[in-house]
């Protein structure tokens, strides 16, 4: 017996968090869970803290090298012809400090476009999980649906006489779809800590919901009309990060380049200082030095940094030979898969009327519940075909939108 009750609390504990969680959940829309994780998403933070990292990295490579205190104090009978010294010795580079601030610089731009992109990427992340979301909703709102057709089925075949055969088939249809609706009930659940995962807020104390409770709303049933794709193609170039982000590199390696190469031009020293003699007799002196890079013409660097050069610029084309190929495809796929959508929405009203000429049919004893099962059984396929279509309709759009390097295709559609 305590075994048993310790098992109850255990269960009661664990199931009573869940579906709190569930009903306290906070309900809101795409634009606000994509603004919550550009304000509060921790890897976003911690992406943007090297931007931060990078701006120090510029002052550092802007820096003048310090002054060196030198000094030459002679001792024995040697320091009674000549002086002794002291005073400071002044670094000069030339012509290097400018092209080692170009290439921090450089630096910097790239980690900025990165965190751009790592927020534009974070952005599908959101959508992606909110729309999986919701297609988990609607499946459930699917097989509620379906189990109130049933019941009434039920209700309907109890009502007439000598009718065995129609209640067991419906009560055991019913149970099935109880089965499926508890299954659909926690594919929900996986979908709801989906979302919340990939918002990764700091402040993790609300559980979030979608505003939506299916797809079935206008808003994703905008058909849009796409421009050709060679305008598609001049959209990727000016928007993607992942380009700028190349761009940037090439850009950084053309400097490294040049700062290197500076690195064969002589530095100068400049010193003075205050000299003494035991005699008493007193002055100052200067001096000049110069660093000739004679011995090491850094050669090695040189090479290596050309062929850097040479590398992000084979890079950068690929990306753009890339990024023109998968726009076709994905323009492509994106076209027929609105099509599809449109066709299905055409299919689903035409079925939903069939069903519900057949129930009436069915009421008035001029079908059978075999037949009637058939409609609806047919009925609810067409609608899992709509699912699926919808679901590439969306990866399509998410997929083109991606390559464009745009939050979406227009204001009016927010998938």
């Amino acid at each position: 017996m305590k075994k048993i009750f310790i098992t109850l609390i255990l269960t009661i504990s664990f199931i009573n968090p869940i579906f709190a969680i569930e009903e306290n959940a906070n309900k809101i829309s795409l634009e606000q869970a994509i603004n919550l994780a550009l304000d509060d998403n921790i890897e976003l933070k911690e992406q943007r803290k090297n931007a931060d990292i990078y701006e120090y990295g510029v002052q550092k490579a802007n820096a003048l090298k310090n002054p060196q205190l030198q000094s030459n104090l002679l001792m024995g009978p040697i320091a009674k012809g000549n002086s002794s010294q002291i005073g400071l010795m002044l670094p000069l580079e030339i012509a290097k400090r400018g092209a080692r601030k170009k290439v921090a610089l450089s630096e910097l731009d790239y980690t900025n476009n990165k965190i751009k992109d790592y927020e534009f990427k974070l952005k599908l992340r959101i959508r992606t999980a909110y729309f999986n979301l919701l297609v988990a909703k609607t499946e459930l709102k699917i097989l509620e649906e379906r189990k109130e057709l049933t019941e009434e089925l039920l209700e309907i075949a109890k009502q007439k006489e000598k009718n065995e055969i129609d209640i067991l088939q419906t009560d055991m249809k019913l149970e099935k779809l109880l089965v499926q609706i508890n299954k659909a009930k926690a594919n929900i659940r996986t979908a709801q800590y989906d979302f919340n995962k990939i918002l990764n807020l700091e402040n993790n104390t609300i559980f979030y919901d979608t505003k939506e409770d299916n797809i079935f709303g206008a808003e994703f049933f905008t058909k849009l009309e796409l421009p050709s794709c060679e305008n598609l193609e001049q959209i990727a170039f000016e928007n993607r990060y992942d380009i700028k982000m190349a761009q940037s590199k090439i850009s950084q390696a053309k400097n490294t380049l040049s700062s290197v190469a500076r690195q064969r031009i002589p530095d100068l020293y400049l010193a003075g200082g205050y000299a003494f003699a035991h005699d008493g007799t007193s002055g100052a002196y200067v001096g000049a030095g110069i660093d000739i890079p004679s011995l090491y013409l850094y050669t090695p660097e040189i090479k290596s940094a050309k062929l850097e050069l040479d590398k992000t610029q084979l890079e950068y084309n690929s990306i753009i030979n890339i990024t023109k190929n998968i726009i076709h495809t994905n323009h492509d796929k994106f076209i027929m898969a609105q099509e599809n959508v449109e066709h299905y929405k055409r299919i689903l009203d035409k079925s939903q009327k069939i069903l519900n000429l057949s129930k009436q049919q069915y009421k008035k004893d001029k079908s059978n519940l075999v037949n009637l099962i058939i409609v609806e059984h047919s009925h609810q396929e067409l609608l899992k075909e709509f699912l699926d279509t919808m679901k590439e309709y969306y990866n399509s759009y998410i997929a083109l939108i991606q390559e464009l390097g745009l939050d979406n295709l227009t204001i009016d559609i927010d998938l």
